[in-house]
């Protein structure tokens, strides 16, 4: 009988937990996740109960558990009384807050996390800004999130500065620069119409 939904993210979970300080000294390998396991309770191989794909399957859960975290700590302010570029930058500051005690973990994951992951944080961070494009700005604002998302993370993980004041101050940044992009397609649209118009005049 299939694990239901509900309790296969909590097993999973779980194991995340607990192969987490074996991960910091052996990497994502199926001997951190087999330490885990023991660790549980459990029988070496168990992640393959969970999991086809184990260690990289378990790094996409790593990022969705962070996802999760990320919106329980949205869940305790009023993000729809903010502007839309402090929601985006709450979001991606909560969401590494949320890692604060696994930066190891964290550096280690980079090199195995994979696209399909990335979209999907940068895109629940849209949603949850209330983000409702379905144009060319959808794929716009994404693909700039996740260059941000990704910067500010190799920032946050070589910052040294005080509650990570620095990495805070690159995020407004970049956040500012991505909030352009809606001006600039309204420019060149506007622009673009007024060349329109001004051929149709010629030929009217």
């Amino acid at each position: 009988m299939p694990i239901p939904p509900d309790q296969l993210q909590e097993l999973k979970d779980q194991l995340l937990m607990a192969s987490l300080p074996h991960i910091v000294f052996d990497g994502w390998s199926k001997g951190s996740l087999n330490a885990g396991s023991i660790s549980l309770g459990k029988e070496i191989g168990y992640p393959y109960s969970l999991f086809s794909d184990p260690v990289q399957e378990m790094v996409a859960h790593f990022s969705n558990w962070a996802d999760r975290e990320m919106l329980k700590k949205l869940d305790s302010i009023d993000l729809q009384s903010l502007k839309i570029r402090q929601r985006i930058a709450t979001s991606v500051r909560y969401r590494l807050e949320s890692l604060a005690d696994h930066e190891e973990v964290v550096a280690r994951s980079l090199f195995y996390l994979s696209p399909r992951s990335l979209y999907e944080t940068v895109d629940l961070i849209w949603r949850t800004a209330g983000d409702t494009s379905v144009d060319f700005n959808f794929y716009t604002k994404r693909m700039l999130l996740t260059a941000v998302l990704t910067s500010t993370t190799t920032c946050w993980l070589a910052d040294k500065s005080e509650g990570h004041n620095d990495t805070w101050n690159f995020l407004d940044r970049r956040i500012e620069d991505v909030m352009q992009i809606p001006k600039l397609n309204a420019f060149f649209q506007s622009n673009v119409e007024k060349c329109f118009g001004s051929i149709r005049a010629r030929f009217s």
